[in-house]
């Protein structure tokens, strides 16, 4: 039997209303990404950090440990790196290496993969930090913060602008990297020895997960400073736990390895995951018109 009474009517949202959110939303963020990068473009003062930090990792020092080898003053100079070379686990290098190629291979794989991951952080230091009060020196904060962006997406470009600048600046540095030990060290070698498969996870999952990390804490303390010095600091917090791989590495208690290296990358995931929530829900329009006023 059939019921007469009329159905409630059901009320079903239009099915392209969250897809068109969301493409709405990207365009604002990307826009104001956009905006970020042709501003830093003009700022030639922020500019020669980004291209002075690189080049020390990328070309200074691989050139310099290439050329002299097993030259005593390079085991001077890196510190650690006589005990590593005299306690260095069985099958980390290559079997018949001489003294000259020991040398270079471990400074090349080993030494300068944990410190590479300073570039991402040098370069978040730079960019990220005048997210906030740069606008502010620039008089452009009240018009950014009168934008449609929500809090989410202000915080989001920000973040986006300083991380994807800073992983595209480390992953050029890599390329040059590589192809320049390959290069020089093809004499002593005469093969391709790099890279390896640590440096394919600290290339590819630990430079995006730190620079996100060091951008997101750059961002958001620079929310709640009047300077860019002070915004600065927070990268510090970052580059410790570099510090300590390099120095866990030299003194034999550690060896950074693509094991270490994938470990690592998970802690860091969980640690991005968490923080750039707590980041967006503590930004604050009104602090910071009130702060920087």
């Amino acid at each position: 039997m059939t019921s007469l009474e009329p159905s409630a009517p059901q009320l079903v949202a239009p099915p392209l209303a969250a897809p068109r959110r969301f493409a709405a939303s990207r365009r604002r963020v990307l826009a104001l990404v956009r905006k970020d990068w042709r501003e830093l473009a003009r700022n030639r003062q922020a500019l020669a950090p980004l291209v002075a930090v690189p080049l020390v990792f990328v070309v200074l020092l691989p050139t310099a440990v290439i050329l002299l080898g097993a030259n005593p003053a390079i085991t001077s100079l890196v510190t650690g790196l006589q005990s590593f070379l005299d306690h260095v686990p069985a099958g980390a290098m290559p079997a018949g290496l001489d003294d000259g190629q020991a040398v270079v291979y471990a400074v090349v794989v080993f030494f300068l993969a944990p410190l590479f991951l300073v570039i991402p952080v040098m370069v978040a230091s730079v960019t990220a930090s005048s997210s906030f009060v740069g606008e502010k020196e620039r008089r452009t904060i009240e018009g950014l913060l009168s934008t449609p962006l929500s809090d989410r997406e202000l915080v989001l470009g920000k973040v986006l602008a300083s991380m994807l600048l800073s992983v595209g600046i480390a992953w050029a540095s890599f390329l040059v990297y590589a192809v320049l030990v390959n290069v020089l060290a093809w004499p002593s070698f005469g093969r391709v020895f790099f890279p390896t498969w640590t440096w394919a996870v600290v290339i590819g999952l630990l430079v995006p997960l730190v620079a996100f990390l060091a951008t997101s804490l750059i961002v958001a303390v620079s929310g709640r400073s009047t300077t860019m010095q002070g915004a600065q600091g927070v990268a510090v917090l970052v580059v410790l736990p570099v510090l300590a791989l390099v120095v866990g590495q030299a003194t034999g208690v550690m060896l950074f390895d693509a094991g270490v290296a994938l470990a690592a990358a998970g802690g860091l995931l969980v640690v991005d995951l968490a923080v750039f929530p707590l980041v967006a829900r503590g930004f604050d329009r009104e602090r910071i018109v009130t702060r920087m006023s």
